[in-house]
């Protein structure tokens, strides 16, 4: 059975056939939030993230950049319903600051992923960028914002 990233994707880059890309975010909040999936799921279940994922949505300000980016991880760790990670929530923080960079180096930063039309150099620069994202991490991103890494 097919599905489209990023709900169901355990196995999207050994299934690709299984898993199709998830669509282009349509604002910068989007693309936010999808990133802040694919980081605080790593190593966890689709079935704890799902179902703890309302209570992610108001613990980190609705995945708001601006708020995010202002805030301190350990304030966050300390609010009712966040991700206890110590290191994905800092990473939370880190990135909402690189993406309010990106944005004003860029305008959008779907902008930005579209200066980058080889999906490797893509995966590169996102790993460079933004904390807490590795090889798997960046590919699996690409391929719920849209870009067919995986081949489908």
């Amino acid at each position: 059975m097919t599905h489209r990233a990023p709900w169901e994707c355990t196995f999207a880059k050994e299934e690709p056939s299984r898993c199709l890309p998830g669509k282009r975010p349509r604002t910068g909040h989007e693309y936010f939030e999808v990133l802040s999936l694919c980081i605080l799921q790593a190593g966890l279940s689709w079935a704890s993230v799902r179902s703890s994922w309302p209570r992610y949505r108001r613990a980190f300000f609705d995945f708001e950049v601006a708020k995010l980016a202002h805030v301190a991880p350990a304030a966050l760790l300390r609010r009712q319903g966040a991700l206890r990670n110590p290191k994905k929530v800092a990473a939370l923080v880190a990135n909402a600051q690189e993406f309010e960079r990106i944005r004003e180096e860029h305008g959008t930063f779907g902008r930005y992923l579209r200066t980058v039309k080889s999906d490797k150099d893509a995966c590169v620069l996102l790993q460079k960028r933004l904390r807490h994202v590795g090889p798997y991490t960046a590919e699996f991103y690409l391929h719920c914002v849209g870009r067919s890494v995986y081949g489908s």
